[in-house]
């Protein structure tokens, strides 16, 4: 008998279209459920606690909830054929885009869905509708899913998607199609012939957001072909296994979202990081909340205001480890790779509190 794992999500779903292309590239058998209203009263609710997507049943009747959770606990399974490169430069690139796909291209990718309701609205409204409730007429779907989909509609002040951010996201966007179009013209993965941790992380707001709202499926079809390219073999299984590039090679192609990560991402995750760690000293023993107030971030020379996300945390304390726990060789290696990044790109912040996923909750790790 085949163990069969059961994926609930949907293909709106940033987060599931990781999980997805990761099961897929894995070979690992499982079905696909969409969390319809249904499946989450009925089976997940109960035992999560509250509405999120994706979630993992496995063979054996747990549930994994949180796309890297799900994607690090299939590879203690699976074992053979990691995704995690084994070399330090490209563990360490790896996990910092990871973060920055995690983290911050999601930012566009809800921008370009929302920001174009006369081109986007009519599908997304059917889309919500016939993932809560299936069985709905189309009519009653597409009614459905307007008044289900306004509290994600509603939420680009809270990323810092203002009037006055706006047109720095669109710049940014069109650079960031250019990196990696220009990076997938050579290779077929972020990292060689075979995808790497950051592969799959993207794969979200490249693939559930981008690549099928109609808006800007038509922006990265006409601007981004190779990223096309990209998407749909992530979506397909390998003829062939594939391999990390030799010698630990992290490709020329690859800093410039490196640095961007650097000089945009990262102040914002360290401030993250130190709002989380006193929240945790006032709040023994407590979960911590998914949101804490409001903090300043900069975007193509502009600043605004966006709500403190403490996930992540959970993605920046990653690299941060990787580095600072690493043997000096290793250790040797990556500040070569971060040397080659910029002048300012180095990993020696210390996270205070360091947080971990129990009990499908964010909490202190000590």
């Amino acid at each position: 008998m085949i163990d069969i794992y059961t994926l609930y999500g949907a293909q709106i779903s940033n987060y599931s279209a990781k999980v997805r292309s990761y099961l897929i590239y894995r070979n690992i058998p499982f079905q696909e459920v969409v969390a319809s209203n249904y499946v989450y009263d009925k089976l997940l609710v109960p035992t999560i606690g509250f509405r999120m997507m994706p979630v993992v049943r496995t063979p054996d009747g747990r549930l994994l909830q949180d796309s890297t959770e799900i994607i690090d606990s299939l590879e203690m399974h699976f074992p053979n054929a990691p995704v995690y490169p084994s070399g330090a430069r490209q563990r360490l690139a790896a996990l910092l885009l990871e973060a920055y796909a995690h983290d911050w291209v999601r930012i566009p990718a809800m921008y370009y869905r929302w920001g174009f309701p006369e081109y986007n609205h009519e599908y997304l409204i059917r889309e919500f509708g016939r993932m809560y409730e299936p069985t709905l007429s189309l009519e009653s779907q597409a009614a459905l899913g307007d008044s289900s989909s306004a509290w994600t509609r509603d939420r680009l002040p809270a990323l810092g998607v203002t009037k006055r951010t706006i047109p720095q996201f669109e710049a940014w966007t069109e650079k960031l199609l250019g990196w990696l179009n220009a990076h997938f013209d050579r290779y077929p993965y972020l990292l060689g012939t075979k995808p790497c941790t950051a592969d799959f992380t993207f794969m979200g707001p490249l693939y559930g957001h981008l690549y099928r709202d109609p808006y800007s499926h038509a922006l990265i079809k006409r601007s981004a072909p190779s990223v096309v390219r990209w998407v749909e073999r992530m979506n397909s299984v390998p003829a062939s296994e594939g391999a990390f590039l030799p010698d630990d090679e992290v490709p020329a192609s690859l800093l410039p979202m490196l640095l961007h990560a650097f000089e945009e991402y990262v102040p914002v995750a360290y401030d993250t990081v130190e709002r989380v760690a006193a929240w945790i000293e006032g709040h023994p023993g407590e979960p911590v909340p998914r949101f804490l107030g409001t903090h300043k971030f900069t975007i193509g020379g502009v600043t605004e205001d966006r709500n403190v996300w403490t996930c992540i945390q959970f993605m920046i304390q990653r690299p941060l480890a990787a580095y600072q726990s690493a043997k000096d060789a290793d250790r040797a290696e990556m500040d070569s790779l971060l040397s080659s990044i910029g002048p300012n790109c180095g990993l020696d912040f210390r996270v205070a509190r360091p947080v971990k996923r129990e009990h499908y909750k964010l909490v202190a790790a000590s």
